[in-house]
């Protein structure tokens, strides 16, 4: 990864654009979208940005000390994109000159925008169609009220902190206010049943935590093969207990800050000991194994009243028969059968 992608915040920042024509434009046109100061040095304005009220017309020629306080640079002008990459540079400042990655510091990802809610799709510079395709695709996802229910649990945060444990217990409550029936209610525009929902969840959530254990095999090496159901899993697990030839990439697609405890051989005698001691303490733990789980630990678990779920490992791919040899007389079957 060349670029690492941060989120900065541009309140009460100032952003300087050097051009006024129509690449300038659309800089401006997307930096408008934030809380920053803008100021345009240009010979002359764009009609649209003339009327702009948020944008300041600094200057008509272009000086190198009009950059200080600038928190970004924008270039916009093919003349001036070197001159003012280097005098961004020697400032300090991020700069980004329109369509010259090379002299650029920083690049604009393509965005999705449910403000507060921004997704952004990088490529590095090197496809930005796929990276429009990809941004394509994510808009038509997501529901454009999906800022709203955002800012719905921004309201929330307080009562959430003060009434449930932080933890497994609260990231349940909000995967259920997300992607649950409050969710639904919500974009519905069914304020009653949104609510009634809330209040359930927080019920819910004021009951003790009930620990699980979910056993996750993993025959394949590819991430990519895992079950939608393995990777919720993954994604859910406060504790990963996982053998240790389990490839890093399938590790990688679990929750980053859960933890990871390696079980080598010497130590399955122990597994068994610790999937209980985690789960009795109200966590999520998944036994994850690179190949079938071992079933005397599932049966010592169930045997204790302890919740368990078993997610299988994906079937290999079978790959199929080689082709049939030419002259053949039956020419209408299928060039490629299922073994």
């Amino acid at each position: 990864m060349r670029y690492f992608p941060v989120f900065m915040d541009m309140r009460n920042r100032t952003v300087t654009v050097i051009g006024g024509g129509e690449e300038a434009l659309r800089k401006i046109r997307l930096l408008l979208k934030t809380e920053a100061a803008l100021r345009v040095i240009a010979s002359d304005l764009h009609p649209e940005l003339a009327a702009q009220t948020r944008v300041r017309w600094l200057s008509k020629i272009y000086d190198p000390a009009l950059l200080d306080g600038s928190a970004l640079v924008y270039s916009a002008d093919p003349a001036l994109n070197q001159k003012v990459a280097s005098d961004a540079q020697a400032r300090g400042i991020p700069v980004n000159a329109v369509d010259e990655p090379d002299i650029s510091t920083f690049i604009v990802p393509s965005i999705v925008d449910r403000d507060p809610v921004v997704v952004a799709i990088g490529t590095e510079g090197t496809a930005p169609v796929l990276g429009q395709g990809i941004r394509a695709r994510v808009d038509a996802m997501l529901p454009q009220s999906l800022g709203g229910l955002a800012r719905a649990a921004e309201g929330l945060r307080e009562r959430v902190a003060e009434t449930i444990p932080a933890g497994n217990r609260r990231r349940g409550f909000w995967q259920r206010f997300f992607f649950g029936d409050v969710r639904e209610a919500f974009v519905a525009g069914d304020s009653c049943s949104f609510h009634a929902g809330m209040e359930t969840l927080f019920a819910s959530e004021a009951q003790p935590p009930q620990g699980r254990v979910a056993f996750v095999s993993v025959e394949l090496d590819d991430p990519e093969l895992l079950t939608i159901k393995a990777q919720r899993k993954l994604q859910e697990a406060d504790i990963i207990m996982h053998d240790a030839d389990v490839p890093a990439a399938i590790l990688e697609m679990a929750r980053r800050d859960a933890v990871r405890q390696p079980v080598t051989e010497r130590a399955y005698g122990g597994a068994t000991s610790m999937l209980l001691s985690e789960a009795r303490a109200g966590r999520l733990v998944v036994r994850l194994s690179s190949g079938e789980a071992a079933l005397e630990e599932t049966v010592a678990v169930a045997a204790e009243g302890i919740a368990v779920e078993t997610v299988p490992s994906p079937t290999a791919p079978r790959l199929p028969v080689a082709l049939p040899a030419a002259g053949r007389e039956d020419r209408h079957e299928p060039l490629w059968r299922a073994a």
